[in-house]
């Protein structure tokens, strides 16, 4: 079974984000998406993270370092490109101490963005398990991002759980097309973007409704870095005892 799916999704993810930039450069923007520069940034950002995850499943030799090195680089270029940050945690004061200190919000969102992608690594383990995930969680974003009025990041959110549905085609429930680290990487990525951007621009979004969205995900890593922390052993190192393994074998 092919690990590529994460290259179909790349290509038709990209490829449509494109059209939405020309429609709605077109005269008097037929689409009124207003998709501008900022999603071509999205898009170049992503690069370097899902193409470490392609590399890995083309050849299986890419350690789990290279992948989170490569992952930080893409997090480097969301601040560097679209100046992606945290600008609020919903209590006082330590929203206080991010204003002091704006280079605290720029971390977290950098961690975010380079630790979600292995989140849905991680949790990509059963057929259509991660693709449904990544597809709930785009559409509970778009839906909030439509409320307060945010078309061009609800478009990139819709094409992305497009993208996962044809996928999810193929892959649920017979396998014949998997995600690979590259779609696993793609799908953190834009969720890590889309999640940031919703609290970055719109005050009224709570940042903590999309790490209620990423519960799942996030506390799945958590708890793996903690049970083989305790263990001694490295928290890159594979097992068997994730969430959804536990429920598979019994």
């Amino acid at each position: 079974v092919p690990r590529l799916g994460g290259v179909a999704l790349l290509v038709g993810v990209e490829c449509t984000w494109i059209a939405g930039v020309i429609s709605s450069r077109m005269a008097g923007d037929p689409s009124s998406l207003h998709m501008g520069i900022v999603t071509l940034c999205w898009g170049v950002a992503l690069l370097p993270a899902v193409f470490g995850g392609i590399a890995e499943d083309l050849t299986q030799r890419l350690s789990v370092r290279y992948r989170l090195l490569l992952t930080l680089c893409t997090a480097v270029l969301a601040f560097v490109l679209l100046d992606l940050r945290v600008p609020r945690l919903g209590a006082a004061w330590v929203d206080s101490w991010m204003d002091a200190a704006p280079w605290l919000g720029i971390l977290i969102a950098m961690v975010g963005v380079a630790g979600v992608p292995h989140a849905f690594n991680i949790i990509d383990g059963c057929n259509g398990l991660a693709g449904m995930v990544a597809l709930i969680i785009c559409l509970a974003l778009a839906h909030v991002a439509l409320q307060v009025g945010d078309r061009a990041l609800a478009a990139m959110l819709i094409v992305t759980a497009a993208g996962t549905a044809g996928f999810l085609v193929w892959n649920y429930p017979r396998g014949m097309l998997f995600a690979g680290d590259g779609g696993a990487y793609l799908w953190g990525i834009v969720v890590a973007f889309g999640s940031i951007t919703l609290v970055q621009r719109h005050a009224q979004v709570s940042p903590w409704f999309p790490m209620l969205l990423l519960i799942y995900p996030v506390w799945e890593t958590v708890f793996s870095i903690y049970r083989k922390v305790v263990r001694g052993m490295s928290p890159g190192m594979a097992d068997a005892l994730h969430f959804h393994q536990l429920i598979y074998r019994r």
